[in-house]
């Protein structure tokens, strides 16, 4: 039952990215957060997002993801542990296509993060 209702709630998720941002514009900004997150994040927090345990975070699941996507822009921005700070090494809109995958995959949903969004925590 779990499992359905967080299919309903990541489809709903989905179906608001769409309104909010227009079908193909946001199947192209899910895909360019994939891409990033792939070159970016995926060696320490893993393709599936399970992270390494004990050592990188899972992503799926997570209490931060899961929050605000203001609280991932900061750890994006700022860094936090071993994770580095991204701040310069993406663009404002990069970090908000990575933010924006990260918050909508592996059963993660989450309401979507602008550019101007991370812009203004710089």
């Amino acid at each position: 039952m779990a499992c359905a209702l967080r299919k309903l709630i990541v489809s709903m998720s989905s179906t608001l990215a769409l309104t909010l941002f227009g079908q193909t514009s946001a199947q192209e900004t899910y895909a360019e957060g994939k891409a990033l997150f792939l070159a970016n994040c995926a060696e320490c927090h893993q393709v599936d997002g399970q992270g390494m345990p004990n050592v990188y975070p899972a992503l799926s699941d997570n209490e931060t993801v899961l929050g605000s996507g203001t609280d991932v822009a900061l750890v994006l921005i700022i860094g936090r542990g071993e994770m580095p700070s991204f701040a310069g090494a993406l663009s404002d809109q990069e970090m908000a296509d990575v933010i924006n995958y990260v918050r909508n995959s592996w059963g993660n949903a989450g309401t979507p993060i602008t550019a101007e969004n991370v812009a203004a925590l710089q």
